[in-house]
C-alpha cells in the first residue's frame, strides 16, 4: 500500500510541475510599443553640495584622457559630460535634453567631489523641466567618501492634443 501511495504522490507533484510548465508558456507575448521621442522643451538642472572636479585617480583609457566631474546619461545615451570644475550651489541646467522619450525614462547620473571634501556627505539635486513646470525633483545623498552614482526613473506622459481634450458635450 506504501508503494502505490508514494507513485500516487509522486505523479501529483510531477503532474502538476509539468502542467502549471504547459499553463505559463501560454501566456500571451508583451505588445510591442512605439518609441516616440518628445517634441516639447524638457530641460534638466542639477545643483550639488559640493564643488565637481574630474576624478585624479580615474583610470585613463583610450577612448577618455580625462574623467568626467559630471556624467550624465538619458536611456544609456550619454547627454552631458562635464570636465571641467563645477562651483557647488550653481544649478546647472542642460536644454533641451537629449534622448528623452514618452514613456519610462532612466537617468543615470555621476557626481565627483575634490578629494578635499571627501570626508563629507554630499548631495546632489536633480530636476526635470516640461517647459517651466518641474517632472521629476530627485535629491541624490552619498556616504562620506563616495562618488555620487545613481539612476533614476522619470515617466513622460504622451503630449495632448486639442483634440485630446474634448469630450464631445
Amino acid at each position: 500500500m506504501r508503494p502505490v501511495l508514494a507513485v500516487l504522490i509522486w505523479v501529483a507533484l510531477v503532474g502538476g510541475l509539468s502542467a502549471y510548465m504547459h499553463a505559463r508558456e501560454k501566456i500571451n507575448p508583451a505588445r510591442s510599443y512605439e518609441v516616440r521621442a518628445v517634441t516639447e522643451p524638457f530641460a534638466l538642472e542639477v545643483t550639488t553640495t559640493f564643488d565637481l572636479e574630474p576624478d585624479p585617480f580615474a583610470l585613463k583609457t583610450e577612448t577618455e584622457s580625462e574623467a568626467p566631474a559630471l556624467l550624465v546619461r538619458v536611456n544609456g545615451k550619454e547627454a552631458l559630460r562635464r570636465n571641467d570644475r563645477v562651483e557647488r550651489g550653481v544649478p546647472f541646467r542642460l536644454e533641451p535634453v537629449p534622448g528623452l522619450v514618452q514613456g519610462h525614462n532612466e537617468i543615470y547620473l555621476e557626481a565627483n567631489p575634490p578629494v578635499e571634501q571627501a570626508d563629507r556627505s554630499l548631495a546632489v539635486r536633480v530636476r526635470v523641466f516640461r517647459g517651466s513646470m518641474p517632472v521629476a525633483d530627485q535629491s541624490i545623498w552619498s556616504e562620506a567618501g563616495s562618488t555620487v552614482a545613481t539612476t533614476f526613473r522619470v515617466d513622460i506622459e504622451p503630449e495632448k492634443t486639442p483634440e485630446a481634450d474634448t469630450h464631445g458635450h
